[in-house]
């Protein structure tokens, strides 16, 4: 019963290591803002942080778009935690971002 319940547990932590690079893609879409940006940090190599990563709206720019913080764990940066601030706009194929940065 013990090694039963081992197994499971083992292909349990198993699929929560495989399944997030592969669902990225699909389920961060750029249908949305926040889409967009869990997108971006796909492509620049975080497809885990992307689904963990906290963010909070922080009102409209009239030449950027909307602005964000997020919150998210860079594993290969010095600091570790790594608060941004993402602009999105949004153009005839959905949202994309344009431009991100540190933040204080």
């Amino acid at each position: 019963m013990k090694r039963k319940f081992y197994l499971w547990a083992l292909f349990l932590i198993v699929l929560l290591f495989v399944i997030p690079p592969l669902l990225a893609p699909v389920i961060h879409n750029d249908t949305n803002q926040k889409s967009a940006i869990r997108n971006y940090l796909v492509k620049e190599g975080h497809p885990y942080q992307s689904f963990v990563a906290r963010m909070t709206s922080r009102g409209r720019d009239q030449d950027h778009g909307e602005r964000y913080k997020v919150t998210w764990h860079d594993f290969s940066s010095d600091t570790g935690m790594t608060p941004a601030i993402f602009y999105v706009k949004k153009n005839k194929k959905g949202y994309y971002v344009v431009s991100a940065g540190t933040g204080p």
